[in-house]
């Protein structure tokens, strides 16, 4: 799996290939008995590890080669990134195949859980013969809005209706299935408004539930909202069954829930899941999606000579931005691709933290700060020499992108790797190649990649499971990294 997902990685986007990936991984994981935490952190590592081959493998590497253009100094070229980048990467597959495999926890799925105690989650009702509420719609019946409680789904004889829609007229006989605090339940029926608890226990049929398991991405519209604020039904045809985080069930109403980045949603949806013009804020990780063949016959022909294109422009046989719009354009021309879904896959939040990142650091290098903060690494670090300055350069970058984006870190260390290398007198290069790689060096953190954040709730894992299975890994890809810098461009 690491080494398949690493290379595609190095020439695609590596958060689209982990959501991809995620379905099929715990699919996998499911018929063969092995947990899913076990495959999950290992598939983010590797689209990391692989993204660092060529420069667009990730957009980390993108953005500094802008940033260096903007200056007017030498851009670094793909043999700066592909040697360096396949020797982490080798050494990312080693070391989960012998040493990080063992550190992973061994949870269990989430899914599989709610199906096995699906009592816990959900209470069934029935709409009586005779019932008041029959013929009402469901706002009507007073339903919609309920204290503590959500109505997630309606059996009527072999017809399922998920999401119910207020307007959804109850019928005699109509099962009704609620989420959320058991015990209001009991509160709803005593007070004889027409539902009542069925005779014969409906939850024990197999399918009936069409449950499923959704991510919240790190730039996701839905961070920081409530769940009743969110229109979450109308949005993704679900309803939410029970929300968790750092590896366990948040408490509480879920309606009343604020999402955050990472967020794992237990979700009780249609079945119909192709409408994706929202996948931005929500991936759904639990159902593999369908590969169909193409049909033409030149497609696959064309998507060669694309990939040819593509390499022609990461070698500097010809311009890569020039290449890029290239294939772009003839992906719409021949309609694999169109405008809607370009300006929808644009993502404005990841553009707004670039422009705030970059103006911070244009502000560092104004001011003075930039090379300020420059000495004091090159004071502290002088007496080991230009490997020693590398070394202090490369742990303030991955301390940094620890705590934020990977592609903010490199933006604002820029200003300081460049002052360092002009107050050393050595070539800009091997700094650069430094921030890149350490900037891309999140391993202990689910929150300075977004590929971590998207295995972090469907691999139930806690903060503590990527620090015990990150450390050794960025220690190693420290050492391995400064080290070749440091032969490769001639510091030592």
């Amino acid at each position: 799996m690491m080494i398949s997902v690493s290379s595609i990685s190095a020439f695609l986007n590596n958060t689209p290939i982990v959501a991809f990936m995620i379905p099929y991984v715990k699919e996998w994981s499911q018929k063969t008995g092995r947990p899913a935490s076990k495959f999950l952190i290992p598939l983010s590592y590797a689209t990391i590890l692989g993204g660092m081959i060529t420069v667009i493998g990730t957009s980390t590497n993108l953005v500094l080669n802008g940033l260096i253009q903007e200056y007017g100094l030498p851009l670094l070229h793909y043999s700066d990134f592909l040697y360096l980048g396949l020797t982490v990467t080798v050494m990312g597959w080693a070391y989960f195949y012998f040493i990080g495999y063992n550190l992973l926890p061994s949870n269990e799925n989430k899914l599989d859980a709610l199906r096995e105690n699906v009592k816990e989650y959900i209470i069934e009702t029935e709409v009586f013969e005779g019932s008041r509420l029959a013929g009402k719609t469901v706002k009507e019946a007073g339903l919609r809005n309920l204290q503590d409680l959500f109505l997630v789904e309606i059996i009527r004889d072999e017809d399922v209706i998920s999401p119910v829609s207020p307007e959804e007229v109850l019928e005699p006989n109509d099962l009704l299935f609620f989420s959320g605090n058991t015990a209001a339940i009991y509160n709803l029926i005593k007070d004889d408004n027409g539902l009542r608890i069925p005779k014969q226990d409906s939850l024990e049929i197999d399918g009936h539930f069409h449950f499923v398991e959704g991510v919240i991405p790190a730039h996701s519209e839905l961070i920081g909202k409530r769940l009743k604020d969110s229109d979450f039904r109308k949005k993704f045809k679900a309803s939410v069954i029970a929300v968790h985080r750092n590896g366990k069930q948040v408490p509480g109403k879920v309606g009343e829930m604020s999402l955050a980045g990472g967020d794992f949603l237990l979700l009780l949806a249609s079945e119909n899941q192709e409408n994706r013009s929202h996948e931005k804020d929500l991936y759904f990780v639990s159902t593999p999606q369908k590969i169909s063949t193409p049909k033409p016959k030149w497609l696959p022909w064309f998507g060669l000579l694309c990939f040819v294109c593509l390499i022609l422009g990461i070698t500097d046989v010809l311009p890569l931005f020039n290449i890029s719009i290239g294939i772009l354009m003839a992906l719409v021309v021949v309609g694999i691709l169109n405008f809607t879904e370009i300006r929808r896959e644009l993502d404005l939040s990841l553009l707004l933290v670039l422009v705030c990142s970059l103006a911070i650091g244009v502000a560092l290098e104004k001011s003075g700060t930039a090379s300020l903060i420059a000495n004091l690494i090159v004071s502290s670090a002088q007496k080991l020499g230009a490997v020693g300055v590398v070394a202090a350069l490369f742990m303030v970058t991955i301390f940094l992108t620890s705590l934020i984006t990977n592609a903010a870190a490199v933006s604002i260390v820029f200003p300081v790797a460049m002052a360092i290398a002009e107050q050393m007198n050595l070539p800009y290069t091997p700094f650069f190649v430094a921030i890149a790689f350490a900037a891309s060096g999140d391993f202990m953190t689910p929150i300075g990649y977004q590929t971590n954040l998207m295995v972090y709730g469907p691999g139930g894992y806690t903060f503590k499971d990527f620090f015990r299975v990150g450390v050794m890994l960025t220690i190693l890809y420290s050492a391995i990294c400064i080290a070749f810098i440091s032969y490769f461009y001639n510091l030592i």
